[in-house]
């Protein structure tokens, strides 16, 4: 099994809900910074999340907000999630899309109904395909 992990800056609580919310995910866990560490944790971060976790698509992805260096966003990695209706992956797209980047519209191949690609607003490329 691979478990995606995802860092966020600062945003990962909030992308959390975001994602639960489209992909109708499930939260699993959220532990924080001030949860966990014995010592305790510098005051601007310690709400931050330190480990979350969503299951999508029965699929566990782990979560945190990256304290220790810059997150920065790339091109390198890409999710795909498959739903099994168009219209449920056209709803996932349209909020997908709002303040990101489409890479490829919804687009009909000879391997899916709906084939789309877009980079959300925190950064990370989704495409979506109906199996």
């Amino acid at each position: 099994m691979v478990t995606p992990y995802i860092l966020f800056d600062k945003q990962c609580e909030e992308a959390m809900q975001f994602y639960e919310r489209v992909f109708s995910g499930e939260k699993k866990n959220i532990l924080r910074y001030n949860d966990y560490v014995p010592d305790g944790v510098e005051e601007d971060v310690s709400n931050y999340v330190l480990h979350g976790e969503l299951e999508l698509f029965g699929t566990l992805f782990t979560f945190a907000d990256e304290v220790a260096k810059p997150v920065v966003s790339g091109n390198n990695l890409h999710l795909t999630i498959n739903p099994h209706e168009v219209k449920e992956a056209t709803e996932m797209f349209d909020e997908l899309k709002e303040s990101g980047e489409v890479f490829l519209p919804p687009t009909e191949t000879f391997y899916s109904p709906f084939h789309a690609s877009v980079m959300d607003k925190y950064g990370i490329v989704w495409n979506i395909i109906v199996v």
